[in-house]
């Protein structure tokens, strides 16, 4: 697969690309690529299981519920982002809902699909729970900025989230996101995330682009936070 074809991300972000190549490549062959349009669901709260979904390209907004309340905008996904993977195991309802925020690209690896590739490789389900361990550690990063810290810190703490696989690469990267999507998933009001936004801005650690995006480098950020709590333990 070239650099430049559907699907080459994964051979570089995220949880495939972390996985043994043969195994890698298998799944790549067994994949079924589809284009979802903007707005549409690849699946709601509640649908029955099915497959897994990797993104190729564009980003997806990952709906969240509790209880009987609506659902809320928890993440954005990026291009390197499997999901689904909880449901194909578990045989358990769809957790959570996934929309096309912008025209996307997907790989889809169906249920049939998964138990034949494990005649192949029986370890399929061992690496499927590091996608759960993935997930796990995104809504423990999702919980702890909900609950702790000022308005600059829950901010940060959001926008290094959604940097997702590219969380720990010194580059800049940009995301479709406003700035009332950011205050909803990092609870924040309307007039707390405004603040907080103009000072990253002002410090020239995130910037607007064309179309709503917002660019940011997720390791200055990290770093920034860091040595935020350093000053703060002391």
């Amino acid at each position: 697969m070239s650099r430049g074809e559907p699907g080459a991300i994964f051979h570089r972000r995220g949880w495939l690309a972390a996985q043994p190549e043969p195994f890698r490549n298998a799944w790549m062959e067994i994949s079924e690529l589809r284009s979802v349009s903007r707005g549409d669901r690849l699946y709601s709260l509640g649908d029955p299981p099915g497959g897994v979904y990797g993104i190729a390209e564009g980003f997806a907004d990952v709906m969240t519920a509790s209880g009987y309340e609506p659902p809320v905008l928890a993440h954005i996904a990026r291009p390197g982002w499997w999901v689904g993977e909880a449901a194909a195991v578990t045989g358990s309802p769809r957790r959570v809902e996934i929309r096309a925020r912008t025209d996307l690209r997907v790989c889809y690896v169906s249920l049939r699909r998964l138990e034949e590739l494990e005649e192949v490789f029986p370890i399929i389900w061992r690496l499927l729970a590091q996608m759960t361990v993935l997930h796990l550690d995104n809504a423990l990063m999702y919980a702890a900025s909900l609950l702790k810290g000022d308005a600059r810190t829950k901010l940060v703490s959001t926008l290094v989230r959604l940097a997702g696989p590219e969380m720990l690469y010194e580059a800049d990267i940009s995301i479709p996101c406003s700035q009332q999507d950011l205050g909803e998933m990092s609870g924040l009001s309307r007039n707390s995330i405004g603040p907080a936004f103009r000072a990253l801005e002002g410090d020239g650690l995130i910037r607007r682009g064309a179309y709503g995006s917002i660019t940011y480098n997720p390791i200055q950020l990290s770093r920034m936070m860091e040595a935020g709590l350093s000053r703060g333990s002391r």
